[in-house]
C-alpha cells in the first residue's frame, strides 16, 4: 500500500487510517489522511468478508463486522 505521500505505508499506519475510517466523517481532515487505496478497498468490502492489504513490512488482515464497521486483525 503506498500514502498519499508515495510512500510505502506500514501496519501501524493502515490501523490508525482504519480507526479514523470508523470514527471520522467523510469530508474530515482526519479522513483525508487515508490513502486512497485504502479507502476503495474497506468501501467495497462486503459484510461478513475479509481481505488481506499489504503494507511496507508485511500483510494485515480487514473484515467488515455486521455492524458495518472495518476489524484490522
Amino acid at each position: 500500500m503506498i500514502g498519499n505521500d508515495g510512500k510505502p505505508v506500514t501496519r501501524d499506519q493502515i490501523r490508525a487510517a482504519i480507526t479514523a475510517y470508523n470514527t471520522g466523517e467523510r469530508g474530515s481532515k482526519d479522513f483525508a489522511a487515508i490513502p486512497r487505496a485504502l479507502v476503495t478497498i474497506l468501501d467495497n468490502l462486503a459484510v461478513g468478508k475479509t481481505t488481506y492489504v499489504k503494507g511496507g513490512d508485511g500483510q494485515l488482515q480487514v473484515s467488515r463486522r455486521k455492524d458495518k464497521s472495518i476489524a484490522a486483525g
